[in-house]
């Protein structure tokens, strides 16, 4: 975990890597990583508890992009409504009324990688007459209790960026960002960071920028862990997709009909290719580990 301690003097923000130690870092909000290539593709995934609006905050996921953007560590595909914005341009495509050579149709969605989730742990605002106790009793439970019992001459955030494979479901990882300011004065961000650009709430108040500090921590986080996989391994490291017979065919022992058959399959039967190739003919596995050739003129992706 990157973790960062923030403490407020004089109005300059002085930033110090908790990290055993404590060292001192340059003055400032603390810096973005950089890639030299983007690491993963990933689709962003709104919470599902609303924690921003008590705190007069926007959802995360525009801080998320930004970050994404200028790092250039991250490609962020668009869901949600752009989605369907883009589904009515498909139908328009499909229904005849879009001018020709638009280029419009299936095959063109590129596919997340990832799915990471923005989320917080705890946080207190003092900014702007926002009362704790009602950050408490709006939030209720283990949150509302942490929040309640929070000093009011702090503000605090310790934010959360769940990393969760895309094509497995499964949980990567879980990148943590803290960051803390005790005095009500906040210093002018530093580090690069354009805090106009960032809007919603996060750049015109001291919990705002609290929070979108945790962020930057929490990215970095999430980064550094990236960053151990090469690039496209997710995609790599997949498993194999499997496919649907569309018509009854033969299994052959070869990229050939005049090679052994190895069974029969029927409409709707199964098949694992296994990314060899001959021509029209595909090796796969069946379900009972049977490898052999068949025509992949009658197999399709399975859903398709």
């Amino acid at each position: 975990m990157v973790g960062w301690k923030l403490s407020f003097v004089g109005g300059a923000a002085a930033v110090m890597l908790a990290a055993g130690s404590a060292s001192a870092a340059p003055q400032g909000t603390p810096d973005l990583p950089r890639c030299a290539q983007p690491i993963g593709t990933v689709a962003i995934q709104e919470p599902q508890r609303d924690w921003w609006s008590p705190l007069g905050l926007s959802n995360p996921e525009a801080l998320i992009k930004l970050m994404a953007g200028r790092s250039n560590c991250l490609r962020v595909v668009a869901r949600g409504q752009t989605m369907e914005m883009r589904n009515a341009e498909r139908s328009l495509g499909d229904s005849g009324e879009l001018q020709r050579g638009q280029n419009f149709g299936k095959g063109q969605v590129v596919a997340a990688d990832y799915i990471i989730i923005p989320d917080i742990v705890e946080s207190n605002g003092n900014a702007g007459g926002m009362n704790i106790g009602g950050i408490g009793r709006a939030f209720g439970g283990p949150f509302g209790a942490i929040a309640g019992n929070l000093s009011l001459k702090s503000s605090t955030a310790h934010t959360l960026i769940t990393l969760v494979n895309a094509r497995t479901t499964e949980q990567e990882y879980v990148a943590e960002g803290v960051s803390k300011k005790t005095d009500i004065g906040f210093g002018g961000g530093g580090g690069g960071w354009d805090w106009g650009a960032v809007g919603g709430g996060y750049s015109n108040t001291d919990i705002g920028k609290v929070v979108s500090i945790a962020y930057i921590n929490a990215f970095a986080d999430l980064i550094g862990h990236m960053q151990q996989t090469a690039p496209g391994s997710a995609q790599a490291a997949a498993p194999i997709q499997a496919y649907t017979v569309t018509n009854t065919m033969i299994m052959h022992r070869g990229p050939s009909p005049a090679t052994v058959k190895v069974r029969d399959f029927n409409s709707g039967d199964l098949v694992y290719p296994t990314g060899q190739k001959n021509g029209v003919w595909w090796e796969v596995d069946d379900e009972n580990g049977n490898r052999g050739w068949v025509s992949s003129a009658y197999i399709s992706p399975r859903g398709h």
